[in-house]
C-alpha cells in the first residue's frame, strides 16, 4: 500500500508538475489508478473507492446524506443560485467525473454510483412534489439532477453526465434568479422566464432535453422505466410549485432591473447555444423521457384548475418530512453518538486517569521538557543575556570621546580584516597549487 501511495504521489507530481489533480490528463490517470489499483489489494482498493464515492455524495447531497442542502436553503436568491447550480453541490460530481479511470478498475463501484443516483433523484423528486417552500423544492430538486448525473456516470457516459452538468447549472440559476423575494408579488415576467426554467429542467425545451435525452440512450431497461418516472415526477413538481406560487403571491406586470434582465439574457443564451452544440455533436433522439414530461405538465394543469391535488396518506408524510431520515439523524443518530461520547468520556475519568502507569506515562514528558526549559533553555538565554551586558559594559569603556584611540581601534580592526583576507587568499593558492 505504501508503495502504490508513493508511485501515485511520484506520478501526480512529475506528469503534471505541481499537485494539482484538475491539470492532469484522463491518460495520466490511467497510469495512476493501474499503479495504485496494483499496489493494493481488492479490500483495500475497494474502501479507498468508498471513500471517494462517499465524499462525492456528501458534497452533491445524496442519499444518505441529501439533507444538509434543504437545511442550507435560508441564503439569498443570488447566492442560492450560485451554491446550487455552479459550485459547492457541483464538486462532487465533478470528483466522480475526474475518478472515472479510478473507478473503472472496479465495476461494482460504478454500479454503485448508478444505485446511489437513481435512488437520490427518486426520493428526492418525491419530496419536491410535496413541499409549498419554492426554494426547498428547488433544493430537493438539486440533488435529484445531480443523482441523474451520477446515474450517468454509473453508466460510463461521460459525455451526457457533463452535459447535463452545464445544463443545470444554466437551468437552475434561471429558476433561483427568477423566483419572488420572500413573499412579495412574483413579477409576471418573471413567472414566464420560471416557466421557461421549468420547461427546460423538465426535458421539454432547449438544453435540458438534449442532455437528459443523452442520459436516457445510455440506460437499461429498468433505469429506463425509473428515469421516466423521474421525468414526469421533475415536471410535476416544478409545474405544481409555479402555479401554487403564483396563486398564492399573485402576478404583476413591472419593468425587471436592467441588471437582471441582463442576467436573464446570458442564461438564455447560454441554454440555447448549449442546446445549439449537443444538437450539432452528438446524436439522440425524443423518446419516452419527454412525452412523461409533457404528460405531467397536462396532468398538474388539470389537478389545478380542479383544485384536486390529492395528499395520498402513505406517501405524502414520507415524502413532506424527507423521509424522516433529518428526524432519524437528530433523533436518534445524535442520541447514539452522545451516549457513545459519555461512555469513553467514563472510561477516561475512571480507568486511565487512575491508572498509575499511564498517569506517570503522561506526566513524564511535562517534567522532562520542564526541567529542560529550566536548567537548558533558561540558563542560554541568561547567559546570552549577560554576555551581551559584558560586551555593552566594554563597549562603552572604549568609547572615551579620544581621537587617537579611535584612530588606533580602526588600525587594529582593518589589520585583523586584511591578516585573515591574506590568510584565505594564501590557503586557496596552496589548495589551488596542489
Amino acid at each position: 500500500m505504501i508503495a502504490g501511495i508513493i508511485l501515485c504521489s511520484y506520478f501526480l507530481y512529475s506528469y503534471s508538475g505541481n499537485a494539482n489533480l484538475a491539470s492532469l490528463s484522463f491518460t495520466d490517470m490511467n497510469v495512476i489508478s493501474t499503479i495504485l489499483y496494483a499496489y493494493t489489494s481488492t479490500p483495500l482498493f475497494l474502501i479507498i473507492c468508498g471513500l471517494f464515492i462517499t465524499a462525492a455524495a456528501v458534497k452533491s447531497a445524496q442519499f444518505p446524506f441529501y439533507t444538509w442542502l434543504q437545511d442550507a436553503m435560508e441564503a439569498k436568491l443570488p447566492v442560492s443560485a450560485l451554491l446550487h447550480s455552479a459550485t459547492m453541490v457541483a464538486a462532487g460530481v465533478f470528483l466522480l467525473i475526474r475518478m472515472i479511470p479510478f473507478f473503472n478498475l472496479a465495476g461494482i463501484t460504478l454500479k454503485i454510483i448508478g444505485l446511489i443516483g437513481i435512488v437520490t433523484a427518486i426520493m428526492c423528486s418525491l419530496c419536491a412534489s410535496s413541499q409549498n417552500h419554492p426554494k426547498k423544492v428547488l433544493a430537493y430538486s438539486t440533488s435529484a439532477q445531480l443523482g441523474l448525473m451520477f446515474l450517468a456516470i454509473g453508466m460510463l457516459n461521460i459525455k451526457a453526465a457533463v452535459a447535463f452538468f452545464a445544463a443545470h447549472a444554466f437551468i437552475k440559476s434561471l429558476l433561483f434568479l427568477t423566483l419572488p423575494d420572500k413573499e412579495e408579488c412574483w413579477n409576471y415576467w418573471n413567472f414566464i422566464l420560471f416557466l421557461l426554467g421549468g420547461l427546460a429542467l423538465s426535458g421539454l425545451l432547449i438544453s435540458g432535453m438534449a442532455a437528459k435525452e443523452m442520459i436516457y440512450q445510455s440506460l437499461n431497461p429498468v433505469y429506463s422505466v425509473i428515469f421516466c418516472i423521474i421525468a414526469f415526477i421533475t415536471a410535476f413538481y416544478i409545474t405544481r410549485i409555479a402555479l401554487v406560487i403564483s396563486h398564492e403571491y399573485g402576478l404583476e406586470k413591472t419593468k425587471p432591473d436592467k441588471i437582471e434582465l441582463t442576467s436573464y439574457i446570458l442564461l438564455i443564451m447560454m441554454n440555447i447555444i448549449l442546446y445549439w452544440y449537443l444538437r450539432n455533436h452528438y446524436e439522440y433522439k425524443v423518446a419516452e423521457p419527454f412525452w412523461s414530461a409533457l404528460t405531467a405538465w397536462v396532468v398538474v394543469y388539470i389537478l389545478y384548475t380542479k383544485n384536486a391535488f390529492w395528499k395520498v396518506p402513505i406517501l405524502y408524510p414520507l415524502s413532506y418530512n424527507g423521509f424522516y431520515l433529518d428526524k432519524f439523524y437528530t433523533g436518534t443518530v445524535v442520541k447514539i453518538y452522545n451516549r457513545f461520547t459519555g461512555f469513553l468520556a467514563r472510561i477516561e475519568t475512571g480507568i486511565f486517569s487512575n491508572y498509575i502507569p499511564l498517569v506517570w506515562c503522561a506526566k513524564l514528558p511535562v517534567k522532562i521538557t520542564g526541567w529542560i526549559e529550566e536548567n537548558i533553555i533558561n540558563k542560554i538565554v541568561k547567559l546570552t543575556a549577560f554576555g551581551l551586558k559584558s560586551l555593552s559594559h566594554i563597549d562603552m569603556k572604549a568609547q572615551s570621546g579620544n581621537i587617537q584611540r579611535y584612530n588606533a581601534y580602526a588600525f587594529i580592526i582593518v589589520t585583523l580584516i586584511l591578516s585573515c583576507l591574506i590568510i584565505a587568499y594564501m590557503v586557496m593558492l596552496s589548495y589551488i597549487g596542489g
